[in-house]
């Protein structure tokens, strides 16, 4: 079945949210509804009952193994707690050994791996946080999320859980919810948002895409990623559910309600990650890696020699454990002693984290052999498991930007799946320009099932079409600049950047012969410079040609700061050259720089330039190392490079500079310890307000006692009243007396099945008012006397013949409660014939 699951998750407080949710909500939009409560395990539920007042469909409890079906209700019984496998409940017993009892957030989690995007999860009034993991996978498997409004919730401790997530869509009272929940469904099937087809202003209209590339600019202010060369279909369908959820029909609106709630670029920008992966996802290709991939990196490695493995978009880490795993099983199998370093990056700080930790739920682990998961996995609770240190230490986790960032190098395979699909053309051509420059002579590049290289194919060689995986067989490194611009950058080369921008974009469209593709490598090689660009803080923010001579990627940990990744002899000079374009914002140009490169000596000049991006005030530096002297522009001060001269330069400078650190340390000493006083007193007001907190705890624990005892004390007189009623059931099934109950309004409360000959009473009746139902008695006055009966609290009796001569003696008598006060009547009708016959 494709129905919608609706999972309700409620616990104290949430039986009115439930019936007042139930009171509105249709009984035929062909959904299944699956309610999970927290219940005392040894209480029986009369939720059942209660709910068959507030709706029309059919409500069970559910029995281990039932089927979901459309316009249903399940409720989970008390002592169980309940998964969702093969669209079927499935119950477990409740681990009853003092262990926090989560089953929503159980429920919720199986139930996202089973529908994916068919879920709507609702979080109603309840104590703790039961719900929040629960909600976070429905979610991020594209369902909705609706969650109590806290001021409509009895206890708005879940919901407030829930809302803290980021995951919820909507917040709500529980009558509102039905109403939303059909606008979805019926917005499940919309076409994807057209630009043109949303209802603009004039102004907007006027202007085309501003107010979807406005979007995209907060988005950037705000978090510092540029969507911009996302496909905008990918980012319109993310912004029109978000539109559809907040029930906003103009894209301008929505970027007024984005200045007003700027909480939801937060939101937008989640909902723009799409992180569907799993471990080993598609075993097939996960095959071909380990059998075909891997062997062939190991057998080329020598002893001690690294293995490099680039994990871009790694997500939540399933895909680049799982490589990890597959090349550890390789080393031990074969007995090879190689190092291993494998980088993976995202974008997505929410995504890294969850990698970084690698704690998964059994549910993620469900492509993982039971081998493997005894082998690399650590028991975390009852539930969840955590990747051990063998494998998590072969791994480095780092935000990137696979886009602007500059790539990493000498890499023998590049794992990059289901990303660029999301991405332009023309950048993803720009990516494969970057995974050419960052891969060994046959290194591999593994892409997802439904992303191709395109026109960069003559640079692979495919080693499996289906599950796309190639060998990159072109040269080691990329023509130079063929992925990094630097036409932004004013007062580098002008006159030949025109030359360079050509050749680029006929490089990467590939429409170039060979010849004439040489005929570039040689206009590249001659006038573009080779060098680097870094902003204030020396961090590298792009590369000019190829530096591997220069610079070189650290093997150890991740760090894009050029003075970590120059060449020694080199630090001094361009440390120093740095320093001090900075400083006098000048250009300046260093010669007769003595390197040694394979064995022999030979001077290199370096120029250094200070870039000031006036729109965004920063300033760049950037660095070109020429190993031929090229003429000397007039406006750059020209010098000599005398080592120990500059080294005791650099030296004074280092000295002012630590001074100046150590007076603004001290004065942070001195700002730290009148703020740890501060802290001091706000600890022990914090001291005396959690013992004030513990006592109001240990009293509501007390009323929370009490409450229960009352609560049981309710569920034995229930019980109680139930025996008393069916004795009473009984009592009149047995005994020939004629009665009739009446409330105050003279409607039927009850009748003894004997009375049904004299008057014209059906099962049906019940609720219906006497006057309407008539008799085989001769009686006109017959409601009449009960009005008076009711009015004056006295009884009547008449004797009253039948239609057939029978003879009936009429006590109409009035119906009190324990207060004497009336609610109603009694009618008893004696058969005087019969009595008489009895007594022949």
């Amino acid at each position: 079945m494709n129905q919608h699951i609706i999972t309700i998750g409620a616990s104290m407080g949430g039986l009115d949210a439930i019936n007042s949710f139930f009171k509105v909500m249709p009984a035929n939009i062909g959904a299944s509804f699956i309610i999970v409560q927290h219940l005392h395990p040894t209480h029986k539920s009369l939720m059942k009952d209660l709910l068959l007042n507030y709706t029309l469909m059919e409500v069970e409890e559910v029995q281990d193994g039932a089927t979901i079906r459309p316009n249903v209700v399940y409720l989970m019984p008390s002592g169980k707690v309940m998964y969702c496998e093969n669209n079927q409940l499935r119950l477990l017993d409740r681990d009853m050994q003092g262990k926090v009892n989560m089953p929503i957030d159980m429920f919720l989690k199986s139930v996202a791996k089973e529908k994916k995007n068919k879920n709507i999860a609702i979080i109603l009034s309840g104590a703790g946080n039961d719900g929040t993991e629960g909600v976070k996978e429905i979610n991020k498997h594209g369902g909705l999320v609706i969650v109590q409004d806290e001021a409509s919730a009895q206890f708005s401790s879940m919901p407030h859980a829930a809302i803290a997530t980021g995951g919820v869509n909507l917040v709500l009272k529980p009558e509102d919810m039905p109403r939303k929940i059909m606008q979805y469904l019926k917005s499940g099937t919309r076409p994807q948002l057209d630009i043109v087809d949303i209802t603009l202003e004039p102004s907007i209209i006027e202007s085309g895409l501003e107010p979807f590339n406005k979007i995209i600019m907060l988005i950037k202010d705000h978090t510092g990623v540029d969507f911009i060369n996302y496909k905008k279909n990918t980012i319109l369908r993310r912004i029109e559910r978000r539109m559809d959820i907040l029930e906003i029909n103009s894209i301008s609106k929505y970027v007024d309600y984005i200045y007003a709630i700027p909480d939801e670029i937060s939101t937008l920008y989640n909902e723009i990650f799409i992180g569907v992966t799993s471990f080993f996802r598609d075993e097939e290709a996960f095959e071909v890696i380990e059998k075909v991939v891997i062997p062939q990196i190991g057998e080329k490695k020598s002893v001690g020699d690294p293995i490099r493995i680039w994990s871009a978009g790694c997500s939540t880490g399933e895909e680049v454990y799982s490589l990890a795993i597959l090349v550890r099983e390789y080393l031990e199998k074969h007995g090879k002693l190689l190092s291993i370093k494998i980088f993976a990056t995202d974008l997505s700080d929410t995504a890294l984290a969850t990698a970084s930790t690698g704690i998964y739920s059994q549910e993620d682990l469900a492509m993982v052999s039971q081998e493997r998961l005894d082998k690399y996995f650590d028991k975390k609770g009852s539930q969840h498991y955590q990747i051990n240190s063998i494998i998590r230490d072969m791994i480095i986790f780092a935000k990137h930007n696979l886009i602007s960032a500059p790539p990493f190098a000498k890499m023998d395979l590049i794992s990059c799946r289901n990303l660029l699909i999301y991405l332009e053309p023309t950048i993803q051509q720009n990516i494969f320009a970057n995974f050419n420059f960052s891969l060994n002579s046959n290194g591999y590049l593994f892409l997802g099932a439904s992303e191709s290289v395109g026109e960069m194919i003559r640079t692979f060689e495919i080693v499996d079409n289906k599950w796309k995986i190639f060998k990159y067989i072109g040269s080691t490194h990329l023509p130079r600049q063929s992925s990094f611009q630097i036409s932004q950058f004013e007062g580098i080369h002008k006159e030949n950047s025109s030359t360079y921008q050509t050749a680029q974009k006929k490089w990467l469209t590939n429409t170039l012969d060979k010849s004439i593709s040489k005929i570039v490598q040689i206009l590249q090689d001659t006038y573009i410079p080779t060098g680097v660009i870094i902003d204030e803080d020396y961090e590298l923010v792009h590369i000019l040609g190829d530096v591997n001579k220069y610079i070189k990627m650290p093997s150890d940990r991740v760090s894009l700061n050029l003075l970590k990744m120059i060449r020694k002899d080199l630090s001094v000079a361009v440390g120093t050259a740095i320093h001090n374009v900075f400083k006098e914002n000048k250009t300046l140009r260093y010669n007769n720089i003595m390197v040694v490169d394979e064995d022999m000596q030979k001077e290199i000049s370096i120029m250094v330039k200070v870039y000031n991006d006036t729109v965004y005030q920063k300033r760049y530096a950037i660095i070109l190392f020429e190993e031929a002297k090229n003429p000397i522009d007039e406006n750059i001060q020209e010098e000599s490079f005398k080592f120990q001269t500059k080294a005791y330069e650099r030296i004074g400078d280092l000295e002012h500079e630590l001074k100046y650190t150590k007076e603004h340390l001290q004065a942070l000493i001195e700002e730290l310890e009148a703020s740890n006083e501060e802290l001091q007193s706000t600890n022990e007001e914090l001291v005396s307000s959690n013992e004030e907190l513990q006592n109001t705890i240990e009293e509501l624990q007390s009323v929370n006692e009490e409450l229960y005892t009352v609560n049981a004390d309710y569920n034995l007189k229930i019980s109680e009243l139930t025996h008393a009623n069916d004795d009473i059931n009984n009592l009149l099934e047995m005994t020939n007396i004629n009665a009739i109950f009446l409330d105050e309004e003279m409607r039927v409360r009850r009748f003894t099945p004997s009375v049904k000959k004299i008057i014209n009473l059906i099962e049906t009746d019940i609720g219906r008012s006497l006057a309407d139902i008539s008799t085989n008695m001769e009686y006109p006055n017959f409601i009449d006397d009960i009005r008076k009966v009711l009015d004056k609290s006295l009884p009547i009796e008449q004797l009253v013949s039948g239609l057939k001569s029978e003879t009936y003696r009429i006590t109409i008598r009035p119906y009190t409660n324990i207060q004497s006060k009336t609610k109603g009547v009694v009618v008893n009708i004696l058969d005087i014939d019969a009595i008489q016959q009895l007594s022949c």
